[in-house]
């Protein structure tokens, strides 16, 4: 199992939210603007957005002058922020499986294959934590 395209696309979400308010463009930034802009089906953006909310990345505002907008600076959101804030937890691997080998050669080497994928998970979930929204800005 691999995480949703949702995660990238919402760290590109994000950044284009920090670039406008950067510029002085806008404070809250529309739906429709970033669904036309960036290419993502607005239910798809809905979805992005209503998960970042819960997570406390971003908060809404309703009317003509309503959209979306940091409820936290860039510097204070991770990656690992982000990831979880979509993927709820998801694990990267799935290693739910059963063998119908029941000697102990088989069930050592599934044991050593689901812990080795779980330590290359929690390695990348490491780095994600480490990767704020800012670095991610400041790339050249």
């Amino acid at each position: 199992m691999a995480y949703s395209l949702s995660f990238s696309k919402s760290i590109l979400v994000l950044a284009f939210i920090s670039d406008k308010i950067r510029r002085g463009e806008t404070e809250y930034i529309s739906t429709k603007v970033m669904s036309e802009l960036l290419n993502i089906p607005k239910p798809t953006l809905s979805i992005i957005f209503n998960n970042l909310i819960r997570a406390g990345i971003l908060e809404s505002k309703e009317g003509i002058n309503g959209g979306v907008r940091f409820a936290k600076n860039a510097e204070q959101i991770t990656l690992l922020d982000i990831l979880t804030a979509i993927e709820n937890q998801k694990a990267l691997f799935q290693t739910s499986f059963e063998l119908k080998a029941k000697s102990k050669r088989p069930e050592s080497i599934k044991k050593a294959v689901i812990e080795a994928l779980n330590n290359v998970e929690d390695a990348m979930k490491t780095a994600l934590k480490k990767t704020t929204l800012k670095d991610i800005l400041n790339a050249e």
